[in-house]
């Protein structure tokens, strides 16, 4: 028997819908993500030289070595470049460098996974890709975010409470269980996120201001410890969660809320908005606590050390922040505690002056 028909025997074939069987346990989203990429790419090989991926790179590893990685390499280029040409999925402005990396790079995996022996080094050095320019971004403001929660009613209303007082992902936040929500253990209710619905695949804690905890607590009352209280229907994760995005965008519309940065993305979205609100707020009572609740693993590292009577602390001193509705600034919080003080001073000297009066009669 020959090698090529031992080969052919005991080796899958070098495709696409293979190397994404290879990958099916990564997250469901970036599998979604490189067959984007790699669909995309495997158009562009057959539009210029009318053939797909499998034939062009057979062909390809056939060459000397020399002539293989010189060879591909130049198509990596021009199709870097192509990509360049392109205006992004909404049709604003050319597709951003950061969509080019990340498909050039889902790309280098693909071809190690067919055969060719390339490194993040060897593309470094022989690939120019366009750097990542960052935009300053737009905070969410209160008011802004009132506007959001208003437009919203029921379950999804508190849902987006306790995001924004949490820092959890809408891929989190419904698939949590009664369980993961700790009530009465600490002085403001904790959040246990298990490595299974975390992005990062690590557990981590978080918690939710009393503003939330009012919403929510009458929900939890009302289901069991299994049940999802953001998706009590049981609707499959990503199909609810892509639902909520769709729910989100008609809200922004309506609000008018449309403006985009330069590569495309709103100023205002879904998670990320939500996230940084709490990170930022959080971040102002400790550099870091709020990456670390948001699951961001450097930051997480560091507050590992910390006891959680620590972070409840660290927390309720960000708490004032972070409340939607509940916010009362320095300047107001002033305003009434004079209002309540001249109040106290009035109704003294009420009860002083009724002393008075009643001392007379009784004389």
């Amino acid at each position: 028997m020959s090698d090529l028909q031992e080969k052919s025997d005991y080796e899958k074939e070098r495709n696409i819908p293979n190397y994404l069987t290879k990958i099916q346990h990564k997250a469901k989203g970036t599998i979604k993500n490189i067959s984007s990429y790699l669909t995309r790419f495997d158009n562009y090989l057959v539009e210029t030289y009318h053939k797909p991926n499998e034939t062009v790179f057979s062909e390809i590893l056939a060459y000397s070595e020399d002539k293989r990685y010189r060879v591909i390499f130049d198509i990596l280029q021009d199709y870097a470049n192509y990509l360049g040409t392109k205006e992004n999925h909404v049709g604003t402005n050319k597709i951003s460098a950061g969509y080019v990396r990340h498909s050039i790079s889902t790309i280098r995996n693909y071809l190690r996974f067919f055969g060719f022996k390339i490194t993040k080094e060897d593309l470094t050095d022989n690939v120019t890709l366009p750097r990542i320019i960052e935009e300053e971004r737009v905070p969410l403001v209160r008011e802004k975010l009132q506007s959001l929660t208003n437009e919203v009613t029921g379950n999804r209303r508190i849902m987006y409470f306790v995001m924004t007082s949490s820092g959890l992902r809408i891929n989190e936040v419904i698939r949590l269980r009664k369980r993961d929500f700790i009530l009465d253990e600490y002085d403001r209710v904790m959040v246990k996120v298990s490595a299974q619905i975390s992005k990062t695949r690590k557990p981590r804690i978080t918690f939710i201001s009393r503003e939330s905890e009012r919403l929510l607590r009458p929900i939890l009352d009302k289901i069991n410890d299994n049940d999802c209280p953001f998706n009590q229907k049981n609707r499959q994760w990503e199909n609810h969660r892509h639902q909520e995005e769709l729910v989100f965008e008609r809200i922004r519309k309506k609000l008018g809320y449309n403006d985009r940065y330069e590569s495309g993305v709103h100023h205002i979205s879904l998670t990320d908005s939500f996230r940084s609100w709490f990170v930022t707020k959080c971040n102002r009572i400790d550099f870091g606590f709020g990456h670390a609740l948001a699951g961001h693993e450097t930051y997480m590292k560091r507050y590992d050390r910390m006891s959680t009577k620590e972070k409840v602390d660290f927390y309720i001193k960000a708490e004032k922040t972070l409340q939607v509705n509940s916010y009362l600034d320095d300047e107001k919080n002033e305003k009434i505690q004079e209002v309540y003080l001249n109040r106290i001073s009035d109704l003294e000297n009420e009860m002083n002056s009724i002393r008075e009066l009643l001392k007379r009669k009784t004389v």
